[in-house]
C-alpha cells in the first residue's frame, strides 16, 4: 500500500471514530439533560426528606448517573486511545517517507 493510500484510509479511520464519537455525546447530552429534569422534579416533591420509601427513586436516579458517567469516562478514553493509534500511524508514514 503506498503511503497516499495509507494516509487516506488512516483520514478516513479517524473522520469515523470521530462521528461515533459526535453521535455518542449527543446522546449522552440528551440523557444527563433528562436526569437533571427528573432530578429537579424529584427536588421540587420533596423527596430526600428522610422518607427511606421516597429516597429510593433518588438513589436509583443517583446509581443511573453513576453508570452513565463510568460509561462516558470509558468511551473518551477508548476515543483516546484511537487518536493516539492515528497518531502513531501518521508518524510512521512521515517516518518512512523521509527515507
Amino acid at each position: 500500500m503506498e503511503n497516499k493510500e495509507l494516509l487516506l484510509a488512516i483520514t478516513e479511520l479517524k473522520a469515523s471514530i470521530d462521528k461515533r464519537f459526535d453521535v455518542l455525546e449527543k446522546q449522552v447530552d440528551v440523557r444527563l439533560d433528562k436526569v437533571e429534569e427528573q432530578l429537579y422534579k424529584l427536588s421540587k416533591q420533596g423527596l430526600g426528606d428522610g422518607d427511606d420509601d421516597q429516597d429510593e427513586p433518588l438513589r436509583e436516579l443517583n446509581a443511573e448517573v453513576k453508570d452513565l458517567r463510568l460509561s462516558m469516562k470509558y468511551a473518551l478514553k477508548k476515543i483516546g486511545e484511537h487518536d493516539f493509534d492515528v497518531y502513531r500511524l501518521l508518524n510512521m508514514k512521515n517516518d518512512t517517507s523521509e527515507i
